[in-house]
């Protein structure tokens, strides 16, 4: 395998077997070209020329460039190449800096000339001389080319004061001289999958045609030494340009662009797909990283199941959770970071110089923390949605909130904000906000707490996040939880699950009067049996701090009572009831030892079940629809249900069933943008406008929100939207999506520009609307607006002139009782129904089989508002209007 050549064959990379071979690859970025964000020292020197001049004012040219020997020697070692061989990589991307293997020009003795340096040609052969001990591909990258290939200096070491790559002649030379000493050089080594040109060229040229011209030359000046290594090709602008770079030019090419902060959908990289379709030619994406966990297992599932080969991007950096090795910044080190910033005072120079090459010992990866997190999302996360241990924690015992599992979003835990999609979206986002400890989307900061402490808190925790902990139970029975908690409000709360069931109450978290300010909150009598392996911590209400909980042994008696925790609905004819212990499933789960009631009213139970996933939940089956703005309780009155160790379910009255269901907007009424159900593309930002609150904005072309609605009538409705624009008009369109997913074009509305992002105004459009429960899809069709708010209003009472003759409904608005009298052209059985705002039927009554039809209705147990009033026959809806209640 190792032994093998790599060739480009038709859209795949083969060894010499044949076989196909998917480049799994780690950037050995920092090692021979230093980029200042990688040190910390990009706000004062940020290009590797600027950083070596930094050191070197302070300590001296002799001392720097001992550090750049000790940086250079201990910065990648065998022990790294090991390392990523078993963390699943088969290759390396070194990048390299071309003043390690030749004279910068302005150096030369002998103008033109080229003078061969040994430090560079022997790192690089130690380098592969690890890969190949490791059966591991080697790319070589030119990462700083003589002069720099880019604008952005800190990526090829670019010295604006001295000619670049593309305004100097000798530097382009030079360049195309040292490939073909590479090439000389390694043209029998099998390690070497193939040369990568030129990286990250970010350069003004008309229609890229210096690029092209110097791929050509170095090209040609490669093959006259090594007819068998694959050139890699990137384009200009940080490797994503490809203009005038097609078609391939050579058999055994490869195209590599790069990918950071983008969306992970096919669509992100089709325009990379139609290259490799349309020239038959391999794909090879030499640099990516730089993001969250999600971020990664995303990105390289998409790429391997587009069959691209990848470099993640970089292996080492100071203080960094985004990378598998983490080097570490002491005390010292922050004191010259902060002297180099204007913000302390300047060290001695044998303090700085220790301090430095402190830094050098700081980079061996003996000494460097490693980030498992990183390395399981990047392979394992890939291909598998199980969470796995971060650490197993000891029950009883203490629990670190920062070691929950390890694994993909929405099994190892949930967070609101999990990558970046700057690229794509237009805004940073920061997945981790303290930036420490892990990559995962959970926000870890170091902390201060003093009890039970690893020195890192979980923070900015938001309502229905949640984490999940591998744990390992010594002895079933109760247990008390010691929960370290930090809040500067009072407004948090939280509790614990097996699964999906609740094992304890919701907690209230007080204000502790700072987000340091460290307190105890203990959850009592908590039931663990031996067998629980994963707990999870539950946030109900956001607003406070978590350290660790300690789970202290209570008791051990078996024979305590089963109780009620808490009740949940599931959809509209489903509750989950979650106790405290596992049920034995022989138990007799009769529903006449339940009670259900709605808004004081009690409804049908249609079964009780036990859950076959989780003994600790009992689904109640109802025969009778919930919706979403009832209140459910629900009742235990039995003696049956027991546990394996025969403890009995304590009886409960009327527990709140929490009421879970989708919010249904009724037809007409009003609707905040923002409380969609479902959206792609949408970002929320506070708003001025009368009411506050947030709106939509940032909206592309293809975004989309959806809301569930109800169409209490069918009719003619004027539509007002809210939006505003600083200078373009914005468009949308208006479909609805009935239950078997058949979508109907309702409206396609234009809006004018405002003045402003929150200068507000209000555009109505007429729609006709059919009556019935559907899914409003509203969908971007001009960009660069915001939208706050959606209101529908029923332009006039519908009469069926084919079925009614008159109908007189009186007094309206009314405070008790509504008077209804009609006459039909036909005697008919009708129904009628007053709806309230949120879609409900609150009244239902069957009228008289007469053609004259007159009735009173009390309306005493409404509350105050507009209702919808409507008469029906068999054939639907032959009347509706408004009505107010005072």
């Amino acid at each position: 395998y190792s032994q093998s050549f790599l060739r480009a064959a038709g859209q795949d990379i083969h060894n010499e077997k044949g076989e196909s071979v998917l480049l799994r690859g780690m950037g050995l970025g920092g090692w021979m070209v230093q980029e200042g964000y990688m040190l910390q020292t990009a706000s004062f020197a940020n290009p590797q020329h600027k950083i070596k001049k930094t050191i070197e004012d302070l300590i001296g040219k002799q001392s720097t460039d001992e550090f750049y020997e000790a940086w250079l020697d201990n910065h990648v070692t065998k022990a790294d190449i090991d390392s990523l061989k078993s963390w699943g990589f088969n290759s390396v991307r070194l990048p390299m800096h071309y003043n390690l293997y030749t004279l910068p020009i302005e150096d030369e003795p002998i103008k033109g000339k080229h003078t061969w340096l040994d430090k560079g040609f022997e790192l690089t052969d130690k380098l592969i001389s690890w890969c190949k001990s490791n059966e591991m591909y080697v790319i070589l990258d030119l990462h700083a080319a003589p002069g720099g290939q880019g604008r952005d200096e800190a990526i090829s070491d670019y010295d604006t004061s001295k000619p670049s790559l593309w305004e100097s002649q000798d530097n382009r030379d030079k360049t195309v001289a040292l490939w073909q000493r590479l090439a000389e050089r390694y043209a029998d080594e099998p390690i070497v999958a193939g040369y990568d040109l030129l990286n990250e060229t970010n350069w003004e040229m008309d229609n890229n045609i210096p690029l092209k011209e110097l791929y050509l030359e170095i090209t040609s000046a490669i093959r006259e030494v090594d007819q068998k290594h694959i050139i890699f090709i990137e384009g200009n602008w940080f490797a994503n340009d490809f203009t005038n770079l097609t078609p391939p030019w050579d058999d055994n090419l490869v195209y590599s662009p790069h990918k950071y902060w983008s969306y992970n959908d096919r669509e992100t990289i089709q325009w990379v797909l139609n290259i490799r379709e349309e020239f038959g030619v391999p794909l090879y994406l030499g640099e990516s990283g730089e993001n969250s966990n999600v971020w990664f297992g995303d990105a390289i599932r998409l790429l391997e199941e587009n069959k691209i080969g990848w470099a993640w991007w970089p292996m080492k950096k100071v203080e960094s959770i985004a990378g598998p090795l983490s080097i570490t910044k002491t005390t010292r080190y922050q004191n010259l970071l902060d002297y180099w910033n204007g913000n302390g005072d300047k060290p001695s120079v044998s303090n700085a110089t220790s301090t430095l090459m402190q830094l050098t010992e700081d980079l061996k990866i003996e000494n460097c923390t490693y980030q498992k997190d990183v390395i399981d999302a990047m392979f394992r996360q890939v291909y598998s949605d199980e969470a796995v241990p971060y650490n197993i924690q000891d029950i009883p015992g203490v629990v670190y909130a920062t070691d929950f599992d390890m694994g993909i979003y929405g099994v190892a835990y949930k967070d609101n904000e999990v990558a970046d999609y700057r690229v794509s979206s237009g805004n940073f986002t920061a997945w981790n906000n303290g930036w420490s400890y892990r990559n995962d989307g959970v926000d870890i900061e170091k902390g201060s707490d003093v009890i039970n402490y690893n020195g890192y808190n979980v923070g900015w925790l938001d309502k229905d996040e949640w984490m999940q902990y591998s744990v390992d139970v010594a002895e079933s029975g109760l247990y008390n939880v010691e929960v370290r908690v930090a809040a500067n409000e009072g407004n948090g709360a939280f509790h614990f699950a097996i699964g999906d069931a609740a094992i304890s109450p919701v907690t209230d978290v007080p204000n502790t009067s700072g987000w340091q300010n460290w307190e105890t909150i203990t959850v009592r009598d908590i039931y663990l049996e031996k067998e629980d392996e994963k707990i999870i911590f539950y946030v109900d209400r956001s607003g406070f701090n978590l350290s660790s909980f300690k789970f202290i042994k209570k008791a051990t008696n078996n024979q305590q009572a089963i109780s009620y925790v808490s009740a949940a609905t599931d959809n509209e004819t489903t509750i989950r009831v979650a106790i405290d212990k596992p049920l034995d499933k022989s138990s007799n789960f009769s529903i006449n030892d339940f009670m259900v009631t709605t808004n004081g009213n009690t409804i049908n139970i249609e079964s009780i079940t036990l859950d076959d996933e989780n003994a600790r939940v009992l689904i109640v089956t109802l025969s009778d629809a919930l919706s979403f703005g009832d209140e459910i309780k629900i009742s235990y009155s039995g003696s049956n249900l027991q546990s394996s160790d025969g403890s009995k379910l304590a009886t409960f009255q009327d527990q709140i069933v929490e009421n879970g269901l989708d919010v249904v907007y009724a037809i007409p009424g009003k609707f905040e943008a923002e409380d969609y159900f479902n959206e792609s593309g949408i970002q929320l930002e506070s708003t001025t406008d009368n009411g506050g609150g947030q709106n939509v904005g940032f909206l592309d072309v293809g975004d989309f929100m959806e809301y569930k609605i109800n169409i209490v009538q069918a009719g003619n409705y004027a539509v007002d939207i809210r939006t505003a624009a600083l200078e373009e008009m914005g468009g949308i369109k208006m479909e609805l999506i009935d239950d078997r997913d058949r979508v109907t074009e309702i409206g396609d509305f234009v809006f004018p520009s405002t003045g402003d992002w929150q200068s507000w105004q209000t555009s109505t459009e007429n729609i006709s609307l059919p009556t019935g429960q559907f899914i409003l899809r509203v969908t971007i069709t001009q960009p660069l607006f915001n939208i706050n708010w959606f209101s529908f209003e029923l332009l006039t009472g519908i009469i069926d002139n084919d079925r009614i003759k008159q109908v007189s409904i009186f007094p309206n608005p009314t405070e008790d009782l509504i008077n209804v009298k009609a006459e039909l052209l036909n005697p008919s059985p009708i129904s009628l129904r007053i709806w309230d705002i949120n879609g409900k039927a609150v009244i239902s009554k069957r009228l008289s089989n007469s053609q004259l039809i007159s009735k009173q209705i009390a309306l005493t147990g409404l509350a105050s508002g507009v209702y919808v009033i409507t008469l029906g026959d068999g054939q639907g809806v032959i009347y509706s209007d408004l009505v107010i209640k005072k």
